[in-house]
């Protein structure tokens, strides 16, 4: 259970505090807890709110770094995608992938079978020790017959074959975000949502903690720990300028990442990267070229499709998503697969976020992302004890970012590092040893009378501890009843949400606790039950009730006139 106790923040001096509650921050505090340090994190909003909202779901195992050999962060990928499908077996599932080959050269099925096969042998381990539903099969090259059908709708011209291998999704992103989170609280950290940083404290070069605000109260208070680590993704360093702008350096250039979601199946139980070319303006009026591959993939009901990334200069806060970039990545999307015509009213939810990249390349003007990430200790590199930054570039491998981070921690602490148990321990839900059957036993229980389809949710969110929403049903029948309009989320959830995971805001159950509106607009009667459901637990008045309902329908892409 998650509370948000201010009041230890206030008291205890912590070994680490984190900042940002983002993917990065939530592994990192569960990653410090679990290995017996006493751990706090902040966010200045809600946990995961920002980039780490922004995701297609995958889990990859790093098939495209055999492009360019870096066959170490390729073995990283394979080991934390194992990992992630063993610690939470609710969550992250296998997910079949093909690619087009096109003619008979480096795009050619020749080549694209020795990747395949180069693939296989480094990742021979990865079905060691697993659940039979977590395998990962080997790759395969299909006929250009095959191709077509499982992308009904391409344009096969130059198709001579199809790449087939299986790499993973996240059923919820947020969800696993949140289970890292609740997981630290259970190993005795403290986490607490909306409370900004607003500076670090000092004594001379050395960093003794930070400065806090509440959003909701205005108060101001500090949070004294041994270790500062600066989380912020994208905010890094923003909140203070006590070290000089220089994690914000350590940080590099801001780009953005784009994907819509579709409220469509175009493809069936397996996603697609689809060669795409491109054309856009650049900011000096050049017009630039190109060539990428979308990635278009089944969630659910809907469809992800990206990633679209474009450079970034000014405030994070005021990054928007405008009405022309979805037209512009909408356009792509349909020249790239134009089998299957997206309108514009089919785009039901739009994720953009930001990530690090080390410049534009000088023909195509593509964003060049950067590569790895950086792990920065500023006692090092500018004399600024007790501080560290930390920039991430990519979900999957969080959790091993996290372990190198909190080993640094503990060897500064003069402590010894020893093992990491997070490789091997269930994250908040995830103690099933076999999905499948644990998933049909559940379903078969008739619980409350709940139907098969609301079991088959309730697992897949919230994993072996699913009996939490059910003892919350105990307390009231009729919260057995799904919310109006969704045929799953019960009632309960919103109930849990408020009670066990720190929901303050509706925007933080419609859209991370639960499946309420992650895909879409889950309508307004059902935006106002949630809101008077935690108007009861939270004791809002009627203008709260309605400013919360506002303000999360502002989240959603208005539909053009």
């Amino acid at each position: 259970m998650m509370k948000r106790d201010l009041n230890r923040l206030k008291d205890e001096t912590f070994d680490l505090v984190v900042v940002g509650g983002g993917i990065y921050g939530a592994a990192c505090v569960w990653e410090a807890a679990s290995r017996g340090l006493c751990a706090a994190l902040v966010e200045r909003g809600d946990f995961g709110c920002r980039t780490s909202a922004n995701s297609l779901k995958t889990i990859h195992g790093g098939l495209r770094y055999l492009q360019t050999l870096d066959i170490k962060r390729f073995l990283e990928s394979v080991r934390e995608r194992k990992i992630l499908m063993r610690i939470a077996p609710h969550l992250v599932h296998p997910l079949p992938v093909v690619m087009p080959a096109y003619g008979h050269l480096m795009k050619g099925p020749e080549i694209l079978r020795a990747g395949l096969l180069v693939n296989d042998v480094l990742s021979f381990s990865r079905n060691f020790g697993m659940d039979p539903s977590k395998r990962i099969p080997a790759g395969r090259i299909l006929s250009k017959r095959s191709c077509v059908a499982c992308i009904p709708g391409i344009d096969h011209h130059r198709v001579t074959g199809c790449a087939s291998w299986t790499d993973a999704q996240m059923y919820n992103s947020d969800r696993v975000l949140l289970a890292f989170i609740r997981s630290a609280v259970e190993a005795g950290a403290c986490a607490a949502n909306y409370l900004p940083a607003e500076g670090l404290l000092r004594s001379g070069k050395s960093v003794e903690g930070i400065e806090v605000r509440d959003v909701f109260t205005g108060e101001r208070f500090p949070v004294r720990a041994r270790m500062v680590l600066d989380a912020c993704g994208a905010w890094i360093a923003r909140w203070n300028r006590e070290d000089g702008g220089q994690a914000g350096r350590y940080y590099g250039k801001l780009s953005t990442a784009m994907n819509l979601v579709i409220e469509r199946e175009l493809l069936q139980n397996r996603a697609a990267g689809i060669m795409s070319r491109f054309r856009h303006e650049g900011k000096n009026g050049k017009t630039f070229k190109g060539s990428r591959v979308l990635f278009i993939a089944p969630w659910r009901q809907f469809t992800i499709a990206g990633t679209f990334h474009r450079p970034y200069e000014g405030d994070p806060d005021g990054m928007k998503v405008t009405e022309s970039e979805i037209q512009e990545a909408l356009s792509e999307i349909n020249r790239a697969y134009p089998g299957a015509p997206i309108e514009r009213r089919e785009v039901s939810f739009v994720h953009k976020g930001f990530l690090p990249m080390d410049g534009l390349h000088d023909r195509s003007g593509e964003v060049l992302l950067t590569k790895h990430y950086r792990i920065n200790d500023h006692g090092r590199s500018e004399g600024l004890e007790n501080y560290i930054s930390l920039a991430g570039v990519k979900y999957t491998t969080a959790r091993d970012v996290a372990e190198k981070v909190v080993t640094l921690v503990l060897q500064k602490s003069g402590k010894a590092a020893g093992r990491s148990p997070t490789r091997f321990s269930f994250i908040g839900g995830g103690d099933i040893h076999r999905f499948e059957p644990y998933l049909n036993q559940v379903m078969m229980s008739n619980a409350y009378r709940l139907s098969g389809r609301m079991l088959n949710h309730l697992v897949r969110n919230y994993g072996s501890d699913y009996p939490d929403i059910l003892k919350i049903i105990e307390e009231n029948r009729d919260w057995a009843e799904p919310v109006n309009g969704s045929p799953e989320v019960l009632k309960a959830e919103i109930v849990h949400a408020v009670r066990c995971e720190m929901a303050l805001r509706l925007s933080d159950t419609v859209l991370r606790r639960t499946d309420l509106g992650s895909g879409k607009h889950p309508g307004r009667m059902a935006l106002e039950e949630c809101a008077r459901m935690m108007a009861g637990e939270l004791k809002w008045d009627e203008e709260r009730i309605q400013s919360e309902i506002r303000e999360t329908e502002r989240l959603y892409p208005a539909q053009p006139s």
